[in-house]
């Protein structure tokens, strides 16, 4: 059986001890351990001699919820028409993928029947690229502007709700997540109305989710720091933009904080940055850190009780990084160019865990623990290259976050890049539920 070690590392480096595993099982109304599943994960190769990943290898004996990413509105996507991608007219519900329907939502649905945590399936709708006009090869440079057309109107919106409770009573979702990035970023199809067009939309979907038979959650997905692309009004008084989400938090049973990709090879200027930084960042000026993100959002009237923690179960890698040595290990360096794709992920600057565990047990990397953002890092002085992620054990201080917070859980992303075949399996996901049932908490 193959094992995993890069826990033996962490604690090597910071002699931090693991937290105790209790395998309790959670009531549908205690913490929430969440994961999303990606449907485009089905088109990864395999690789470190494991199997093609599919739903039915999910552990569901550590989540109490998981959400289907993604759906969309409005368009019907190349995958699901291939000779005629197309713009629909209208504002409903439609498949991503061509076989979710078919195969993808059955297999995650069968989940649930196994489950012994009463799992919470959710549908997902949107997501970045959903919104991201310089998606020219896929379905952004179509959709970019959709969720700002649909809230805008009282019927659009009247049109949408309809089309979503029929499509999750037909697929058997007990709830809907709604991932539009971002209202009022103008800089992706949005305007300075949606702020007030969203809280009477999150209205309308409240009521009508509770007043439907079977009823059906709501969650909004929301960022970790302040959009880029919103208007002045915000950008000069950023306090208003987390007193809008608690405006927006009265309506959903729950907000997923995205807190990851705080830095990654996006940055501008283009100098290496961690991930997911917890108590500070490497930059002591820096606000982008998760404790900065909670205490944005509480001091500003987001409940507590709302708020589940999202957890990266990837990492960011960055190439051409001037300067890298043992002595100065990598955050903070200027770099060239987002690093090479994964053999599996295939997606240039990002790796899952399993990938960046599989380099590191090769020595393609050398790992390396980072006590001031309690994260780890991965680096190839010959190649310069330098990679930013967590280990379960440093998801695990992210999940003790979510107790001295008193919030509502955690979320990870994703569940399928989290290593899923050897032993021990899904340890990031573990980690989080072993560390908020351990005794007491």
């Amino acid at each position: 059986m193959k094992i995993r070690t890069l826990d033996v590392l962490f604690l090597t480096v910071l002699s931090v001890s693991f937290f105790s595993l209790h395998l309790l099982r959670a009531e549908k109304e205690n913490r929430v351990i969440a994961a999303y599943f990606e449907n485009y994960s089905q088109y990864r190769p395999a690789t470190g001699n494991r199997k093609p990943f599919s739903p039915s290898m999910i552990d569901t004996d550590y989540l109490t919820d998981l959400y289907y990413a993604f759906a969309g509105f409005g368009y019907i996507t190349k995958s699901v028409d291939p000779s005629h991608p197309h713009l629909t007219g209208d504002f409903s519900i439609q498949p991503m993928e061509g076989n979710d329907q078919n195969k993808l939502y059955p297999e995650i649905l069968k989940l649930k029947q196994q489950s012994k945590t009463g799992l919470n399936i959710f549908l997902s709708i949107g997501g970045w690229n959903f919104n991201n006009p310089q998606d020219a090869q896929g379905t952004g440079i179509n959709t970019y502007k959709l969720f700002s057309e649909m809230v805008a109107k009282k019927e659009n919106r009247q049109q949408f709700i309809d089309s979503v409770i029929q499509y999750a009573h037909r697929f058997n979702f007990d709830g809907i997540d709604i991932d539009w990035e971002y209202p009022g970023d103008l800089t992706r199809g949005g305007q300075f109305e949606d702020f007030e067009h969203f809280l009477l939309f999150l209205q309308e979907c409240q009521s009508a989710f509770k007043a439907t038979q079977p009823s059906l959650y709501l969650s909004y997905t929301a960022p970790a720091v302040m959009p880029v692309g919103l208007p002045k009004k915000y950008q000069d008084h950023p306090e208003e933009y987390f007193k809008w989400l608690a405006q927006c938090a009265h309506y959903v049973d729950r907000m997923n904080v995205m807190a990851y990709d705080y830095h990654g090879p996006f940055n501008v200027p283009p100098i290496t940055g961690v991930n997911a930084p917890l108590n500070r960042d490497t930059d002591p000026l820096s606000s982008y850190f998760i404790q900065k993100t909670l205490q944005n959002y509480l001091s500003n009237g987001v409940p507590a009780n709302k708020i589940i923690l999202g957890m990266p179960t990837f990492g960011h890698t960055f190439a051409g990084v001037r300067d890298l040595s043992t002595k100065n290990f990598g955050a903070g360096l200027p770099f060239t160019a987002a690093g090479r794709p994964g053999p599996s992920t295939q997606q240039p600057g990002l790796l899952a865990y399993y990938e960046i565990s599989d380099m590191i047990q090769l020595n393609h990397l050398q790992f390396g623990a980072d006590s001031v953002t309690n994260t780890a890092y991965g680096y190839h002085l010959p190649s310069q290259i330098w990679v930013s992620f967590d280990t379960p054990e440093t998801i695990g201080m992210k999940a003790k976050k979510v107790l001295e917070n008193s919030l509502k859980g955690a979320i990870l992303w994703s569940v399928d890049m989290d290593e899923y075949q050897w032993e021990p399996k899904f340890p990031n996901i573990r980690q989080v539920w072993n560390t908020l049932h351990e005794k007491g908490n």
